[in-house]
Formats: structure tokens, sequence, C-alpha cells
């Protein structure tokens, strides 16, 4: 008998996430699922979509506006998602595309510059903390959400950024520029201090769990 799950759908190109993967899956309250559609194959996303009560949409170096056979296979599962008001979180690429299917405007940012590090990012009280508040989380892209998509709403912003965040004013849609399911190991294959990772890491975790709330 099949059992509800939060499916976690990782874009990656090349190498795949496992230890973030494993870290969502240690606080998740449903059973998870592990998808790579651009490494793997896209199917196995439809052949779990029925038990989904949640979807995570993680980062990729890939761009929404890519003409992948994958792509237009992930956005008609998460046309199907929005359809049946299944929480999502998309974070970095996940961000990005969501803001992209709803209308919102992606392009690159910093004259096509890739920038990585840590930056103070301010969640606002509409996000899923139910507060504001400010801290250190972990970036690495060229693109970004430019213009807010129809029925959103801004739900953290940063000096460097406008848009780092998005929350849809009906739908249970969250969404984050930086990379909130960061590990260690992927912090430090693009270069970033074990110290910048601590200074990180509470805040990342409250954001996601405060998504896995939502699932329960």
């Amino acid at each position: 008998m099949k059992s509800e799950n939060l499916m976690i759908i990782d874009p990656s190109l090349e190498i795949p996430e496992i230890e973030s993967y494993n870290n969502i899956s240690l606080c998740s309250p449903l059973k998870t699922t592990y998808h790579l559609p651009a490494i793997h194959s896209p199917n196995t996303m439809t052949k779990n979509f029925a038990d989904a009560k949640g979807i995570i949409l993680m980062g990729s170096a890939a761009s929404v506006h890519d003409s992948y056979p994958w792509i237009a296979i992930l956005e008609g599962i998460i046309k199907n998602a929005i359809q049946k008001h299944i929480p999502i979180l998309g974070i970095c690429f996940g961000h990005q595309f969501l803001a992209h299917i709803f209308g919102g405007k992606v392009e690159t940012l910093w004259q096509n510059s890739k920038k990585i590090g840590i930056r103070k990012v301010k969640v606002l009280q509409n996000n899923l903390l139910g507060v504001s508040k400010k801290d250190f989380l972990i970036y690495s892209h060229r693109e970004g959400v430019t213009r807010c998509p129809d029925n959103f709403e801004i739900a953290a912003t940063s000096n460097m950024v406008n848009i780092e965040g998005l929350i849809h004013k009906a739908l249970p849609i969250w969404t984050f520029q930086p990379h909130i399911e960061a590990s260690k190991t992927f912090s430090k294959r693009i270069g970033l201090k074990t110290n910048d990772f601590d200074k990180s890491k509470l805040y990342s975790n409250q954001l996601l769990k405060s998504f896995m709330n939502k699932l329960k």
C-alpha cells in the first residue's frame, strides 16, 4: 500500500545533492521520495505524484529559460500540484521556476556574473516564520526574479536582491532564492568556508522546518 509522501525534486545537472536530501528527510513528517529529473529520469515524478502531499523543488545550474525536455515535464508536475493545492517550497532554481510559470520575470543579475557567498536576508511577516527576521543565508546564482508574479507577495528581501522570497496570496506556495537546504558538502563545493555554513545553518533550518509544519 502506498503512503503519503513529500516529493523532493533535485534538478541538479551534474552532482546530486544527496546530503541535502538526507537532511530534509530527517525533518520531514512524511515519507520522502527523491527525484533527479535531469541526471536520471523525470518519469519517477509522474509515478509518485498521486501520493504527494508536498513538494520541494531544489536548486540547479539550469535556467528556467532552458529548453531541456525534463523542464517541460517538471512544469506539468508543478502545475498539477498547484491545481490540487499541494504545498510547494521552491528554492533557488525552484524559486525562479515558480515565479516564471506564474508570469513573473526571471533575468540575469550583475552583468550575468555568478555570485556566491552568504548575505543577510530579511524575511517579512508574511513568510513561513510568521514574524520578521534577518540573518545570514547561503547564495549561489546568476539569475533572479526581477518582477513579482500576480497573486504573490514578496516574502524576503536583501540589500543585494530585492525579491529573495515569495508567498502566494491564496495557495500554499513559498519560495526562497537563497539555499535554505544547503548541506555542508554543497557549501564546501561552491567554495564557502565552514564558518560561513555555520552562520547560516540555524536560520536555514528554521525556514525549512516551518515549511514542514505546513505538511502536518
